[in-house]
């Protein structure tokens, strides 16, 4: 993937709503084009463990603006895919949509679980190892614009190594893999027994599996109740076009 954007939120409270910061790193042809932190007045006001974690406090919000207002200025961001390191984001950014009625509608990639996936071997997954672990600059941690730049390197860094990964991947169960993937995206839709047939195929393959376990879980958990909604079926295509982008 070489344009996405990637984020980080700051909240003031235990409540996914109150984010106080956001930063940003869009990212165009894998080099960073453009970075940005805001400061937010939160919904809920400041606690005191939250800002001794970020430093963040009334006298630094008070006076800005509330989350839709600063979304009116960046919304042209969600429309790229969204990376953040944990679900985490991912729940303050919908918490907000719902209670300002902004309709956000987005992909998002969690770093982590990709960070998981090609690098089993670390201690942890933190975004401060990952960055010691490639040998990034070194970032202010929860501060929203560094920890979004770093999020993004990390990311650009991942798909390096999935890359090589999948260089050595020549074998027959791979060009299968490639194919049925092609097959299922050839009308850009993931109906429910496509799902099913590639969930039955990847558990037939456990080396693809070992390579792709977040796909394989995400799939299980969504036909869980034989069931395949609009929502479950985009996230299965988007997982799947990005896969397939690592074969090109």
């Amino acid at each position: 993937m070489k344009d996405f954007v990637a984020i980080d939120f700051e909240t003031a409270n235990p409540q996914r709503v109150s984010a106080c910061a956001l930063g940003y790193a869009r990212i165009s042809n894998c080099e960073v084009v453009e970075t940005n932190g805001y400061l937010i007045k939160p919904v809920g006001g400041h606690a005191p463990f939250q800002s001794k974690i970020h430093g963040i406090k009334e006298e630094h919000t008070f006076d800005k603006p509330y989350f839709d207002k600063i979304y009116h200025q960046i919304k042209d961001i969600f429309d790229y895919p969204l990376i953040g390191h944990s679900l985490f984001d991912k729940q303050v950014l919908i918490a907000l949509s719902e209670y300002f009625n902004l309709g956000l509608k987005f992909d998002y990639i969690d770093s982590m679980t990709i960070a998981k996936e090609h690098l089993p071997s670390l201690n942890n997954y933190k975004l401060e190892t990952l960055v010691e672990h490639f040998r990034l600059p070194c970032f202010k941690h929860h501060n929203a614009k560094e920890d979004a730049f770093a999020c993004a390197m990390v990311f650009l860094k991942l798909q390096n190594q999935g890359a090589k990964k999948t260089t050595s991947k020549s074998n027959d169960e791979y060009y299968e893999f490639k194919g049925i993937i092609k097959g299922i995206l050839a009308d850009q839709i993931v109906n429910y027994k496509e799902a099913y047939e590639l969930l039955y195929w990847l558990e037939d393959h456990a080396n693809v599996i070992k390579d792709y376990q977040n796909l394989h879980i995400k799939i299980k958990e969504f036909l869980s109740d034989d069931y395949l909604d609009c929502r479950e079926a985009d996230e299965i295509r988007f997982l799947l076009e990005n896969i397939l982008k690592e074969f090109k």
